[in-house]
């Protein structure tokens, strides 16, 4: 599914109950989260047998994301790789640079891992935290444009995996949202 900022991956008026509604399928439920301002694409499974053999995919590091934001500052141009372990645990994310100026930066991440805010832990511990993150983008700031933004500008843009029944490729994209056009836009780096 492609879940809009603002919503909770799965619990009570989440992407998971309005589609366990909307498909009259009881048992669905979200394979991994999303934080509730990140939107994109999320993962569910229809029954349990699969939900839990997604779920081992997932661990194996079998399900490679690839999330687009923009960040704080000006970024390095080229392939970057941040591998610092979070919370004991082995995290890497891989990042392209797709546009930069002083100001911001529009950022292709890559993630094997799916540590609890990997990626806006990783930006931020790297100086360039995503805009809009409330909980780790902790400088203040003084530009009026990056002060107004209403959410962290983090999007989940493609999930890929082979289906762990069919073994067929699974790769499922959603398109960047309005809101995150608009702050590319608003940081002129479109």
């Amino acid at each position: 599914a492609n879940k809009p900022a603002g919503l909770l991956a799965d619990g009570p008026a989440s992407a998971e109950s309005r589609l366990r509604e909307q498909t009259g399928i009881a048992a669905l439920t979200a394979a991994h989260r999303l934080d509730r301002d990140t939107s994109g694409c999320l993962l569910f499974a229809k029954t349990p047998r699969v939900g839990e053999r997604i779920i081992r995919l997932f661990e194996a590091h079998g399900v490679t994301k690839t999330y687009h934001a923009i960040v704080l500052g000006e970024f390095p141009s080229g392939l970057q790789t941040i591998t610092k372990p979070l919370d004991g645990r082995t995290a890497l994310t891989r990042i392209i640079r797709l546009s930069a100026n002083r100001t911001a930066s529009h950022l292709k991440l890559v993630i094997d891992t799916g540590r609890t805010h990997q990626i806006r832990k990783h930006l931020a511990g790297a100086g360039h935290p995503v805009l809009g993150d409330r909980m780790y983008l902790t400088a203040a700031l003084t530009n009026p444009v990056l002060r107004a933004v209403a959410r962290q500008m983090l999007h989940a843009a493609q999930i890929a995996f082979t289906h762990p029944v069919t073994g067929a490729a699974v790769r499922v994209h959603a398109p960047l949202p309005g809101d995150f056009l608009h702050g590319l836009h608003s940081v002129r780096l479109t």
